[in-house]
């Protein structure tokens, strides 16, 4: 009888994959995107919202919500990216900012499809960041990259997540 063939050795993992689900790739992209999203709200807070409806006048937006979405976006971001900065909530924080993330970068791609000279996005407020649609549009996808390895984590840094997870044993019972 002829002897079977050898068995074929498992495929790896690729090294994108390898790094993309790596736990230090998370706490990266995690703490990058959050202080982003802790500084853009945080600056806008620092506005009237007076000033910060005047900022987002410039982009093709219904005038009757520009009063709500002047009100809510800072205190969205700042929480958002505090949330996932801390690590709390993380995957459901994450989803928040890419989603976030995903309107912001339509807005731009509307506002460089319909040519609409905007000089300053006031993504920052007045702390002196000027950026062009394009720029924000950049920045913003890769910023969403950067969300993948935390949505995509095998396990949590440095989170309140895994701080809350390492005491909780699911049926209620605390380990001993």
């Amino acid at each position: 009888m002829p002897a079977a063939p050898p068995a074929k050795p498992a495929p790896r993992a690729s090294w994108w994959y390898r790094l993309g689900t790596h736990p230090a790739a998370a706490l990266a992209g995690r703490l990058l995107v959050g202080a982003v999203f802790i500084v853009a709200g945080g600056s806008k807070l620092l506005l009237p919202p007076e000033e910060v409806e005047a900022l987002l006048r410039q982009y093709p937006l219904p005038a009757a919500a520009l009063p709500f979405i002047a009100r809510l976006l800072p205190w969205l971001e700042l929480l958002s990216g505090t949330a996932l900065f801390i690590g709390f909530y993380t995957t459901a924080a994450a989803a928040l900012v890419a989603v976030q993330l995903a309107a912001f970068s339509l807005l731009m791609g509307v506002v460089l499809v319909q040519g609409i000279p905007i000089a300053d996005c006031g993504c920052f407020g007045h702390l002196g960041v000027r950026e062009t649609p394009a720029q924000v549009l950049v920045r913003d996808v890769v910023l969403l990259a950067l969300l993948g390895p935390v949505l995509w984590r095998r396990g949590d840094l440095l989170a309140v997540d895994a701080w809350h997870a390492a005491g909780d044993t699911h049926d209620g019972t605390p380990l001993a």
